[in-house]
């Protein structure tokens, strides 16, 4: 374990000297280098792996990093000063605290959630092992379809690292506290705590919209809306800068396409956003406007560049060997015309009755979001009383948030089995993502809202005096402490949380599989039957897809149900298989054994033909 928190650290200072070598060539601000460099990374490791060259990458991009870090380290020492390398600002304590704290705490944790084994966590085992994308005769993927960008980064670290659980988490975790930073970028005056402190409330805040999701695991529903609000946040920091605006633009919206399918909505809005600001910002003249023009286009083709070639790349591989999910016409008109009237009309209705209902976490999301807008509003415009636009980007956000939802309405009735979609499955999971952009977004427009309240409007000549009158200072100062409190008690909130289901972790799947068959990383074709007392988990396929990923076979069943077999479908059953994984003491398995194979067995792994012993296996 000691070595793969050195060999983590060692990435961190790889990254770090990436993120060195962008600010020395490119004079890139410090809070948005760490999101461009890591987005940086998985386009590298993305353009390489379509060729078939992800292990060189993988190989290269750590170790050139630590070299480069090196190298400007040497290079600055002379201009570096004790108290600079351990300089003590609001930023180091509010960010700092939660990256140390959680980069601990996700290290010791353990993967849990459903989507994890069905694909996040054992894609990112397989791009370990076989060092490439998978082919068409791949078995084990069963989400042929979905883009690799986060998954990518999880290998990167993986396969510096040591592959874990724990490695794992700690690598997402990076990718969005590289997002968390990169929205400090907003800020034009770092002096002001009231600005910083915002951000970090919000960014606290975040946790408990995302906790249908979690950070304890690799859904990237949480990075979605993370990598678009890094993104926006580059482009309001570059405004009068279109060449490192576009460039941001390029490396974070170029991933944002190819971490999921449905990154294609904030996708939209990034490219909208940017466009619109390369216009207003410069000469607004036609020959102004027609220089920049090229830019923009340019800079639009090379951001959804990547997911283009990986719709490509999924044609050419896969051809017609659609998947779940999968992005394509023909697979929407099937599932489509498989619903009657009487099912969309249920699916509308339970989608519609959901999102009226303050019991639903989003919805709870929304009308907070709302508020905080509307209060904004009434404290700028009626006690400060200053204009504001602040309706205007409150109404362009929910504008956002409407159109997303009908595309999640859309989604239930295109692309999702009937069953699923009845039950809006993964509802509050999707809608996440947009309320904490909205979030976000609200964020920024308070934070540059409050920074042209300031009395003193000049950042240079601010002190600890530029304050309008005694009362305004101690409103700033209850009202920052009282945000900080707010943002530390959040985070420490959401901390004991994954903590807690921690400490239940060993009365679930994952950690029965484990303790037996541990983690096997040879990729094989074995049968295996998993027997398990839990009946919800088998039938929902949770733990079949855990043994999947843990005995790394795509050949993999369980079942709970043993009772109405007579001996001769009981061998039978039992000769479709390698081997019998035995999770917990399971009494009708133990008897059965017992009484027609003449085996006591125990929790544990077994070899069908160790229990077959003697006894001839009745062939199908």
């Amino acid at each position: 374990m000691i070595i793969i928190v050195i060999k983590i650290l060692l990435l961190l200072l790889s990254n770090y000297g990436y993120v060195l070598l962008l600010r020395e060539k490119f004079q890139y601000n410090r809070y948005l280098a760490w999101i461009a460099v890591s987005c940086g990374i998985i386009l590298f490791l993305y353009v390489f792996s379509l060729f078939g060259s992800l292990s060189f990458a993988g190989l290269i991009l750590p170790k050139v990093g630590i070299v480069l870090s090196a190298y400007y380290l040497i290079k600055r020492r002379s201009l570096l000063q004790l108290r600079q390398i351990f300089n003590v600002n609001i930023i180091t304590v509010t960010f700092g605290f939660y990256f140390i704290l959680f980069s601990f705490t996700l290290f010791l944790n353990r993967l849990e959630h459903y989507d994890n084994f069905s694909h996040w966590a054992i894609i990112v085992k397989y791009l370990y092992t076989q060092q490439y994308l998978p082919k068409a005769d791949t078995t084990i993927i069963d989400f042929t379809s979905y883009p690799v960008g986060a998954s990518l980064w999880g290998y990167y670290f993986v396969n510096f690292a040591g592959f874990g659980s724990g490695t794992m988490l700690v690598a997402q975790f990076w990718l969005l506290s590289a997002c968390f930073f990169a929205m400090i970028s907003i800020i034009k005056d770092r002096k002001r705590v009231i600005t910083i402190i915002v951000i970090y409330a919000v960014i606290a805040l975040f946790n408990y919209f995302n906790i249908a999701i979690r950070m304890n695991n690799l859904l990237v529903d949480f990075v979605i809306p993370m990598l678009a609000l890094a993104a926006v946040a580059g482009i309001y920091s570059y405004q009068n800068n279109v060449y490192l605006m576009s460039l941001h633009t390029i490396l974070v919206v170029g991933v944002l396409g190819i971490v999921k399918n449905n990154g294609s909505f904030f996708v939209i809005i990034v490219l909208i956003y940017f466009s619109i600001t390369a216009i207003l910002n410069g000469k607004r003249s036609l020959a102004g406007v027609s220089k920049r023009m090229p830019v923009i286009m340019i800079t639009i083709l090379l951001s959804i560049m990547p997911y283009w070639l990986w719709m490509n790349h999924v044609k050419d591989v896969f051809g017609n060997h659609l998947s779940k999910h999968e992005v394509n016409v023909d697979s929407y008109e099937k599932i489509y015309q498989t619903k009657t009237p009487a099912i969309i009309h249920q699916i509308i209705n339970n989608y519609i009755h959901h999102i009226e209902s303050l019991a639903t976490l989003p919805t709870r999301g929304f009308i907070l979001v709302n508020l905080l807008f509307i209060f904004t509003f009434l404290v700028i415009r009626f006690v400060i009383k200053r204009k504001t636009n602040v309706l205007w980007m409150l109404l362009f956000t929910d504008i956002i948030v409407v159109a997303y939802y009908v595309g999640i309405l859309l989604m239930f009735l295109f692309s999702m089995p009937n069953q699923e979609a009845i039950n809006l499955a993964g509802f509050d999971r999707y809608a996440s993502s947009i309320i904490i952009f909205s979030l976000g977004i609200y964020s920024y427009v308070c934070v540059v809202s409050i920074e042209n309240c300031f009395y003193e409007q000049d950042v240079e000549l601010r002190n600890y005096k530029s304050f309008k009158s005694i009362k305004s200072k101690k409103i700033y100062e209850y009202v920052a402490l009282g945000l900080f409190c707010f943002g530390s008690l959040s985070v420490l909130s959401e901390n004991n949380g994954i903590n807690y289901n921690f400490k239940n972790y060993k009365k679930t799947e994952p950690y029965k599989v484990s303790q037996v068959v541990k983690n096997n990383m040879h990729l094989n074709q074995k049968k295996y039957l998993i027997v398990s007392t839990d009946k919800p988990d088998i039938n929902s396929y949770f733990t079949q897809y855990v043994g999947r990923y843990y005995l790394y076979s795509s050949s993999v069943d369980a079942r709970e149900d043993f009772s109405t077999l007579s001996k001769r479908r009981f061998i039978k059953l039992l000769s479709k298989y390698d081997e019998v994984i035995m999770i917990d003491d399971h009494y009708t398995f133990k008897a059965m054994s017992e009484k027609y194979l003449h085996q006591k067995v125990n929790v544990g792994t077994y070899s069908v033909t160790r229990l077959l012993n003697k006894t001839v296996r009745i062939e199908d």
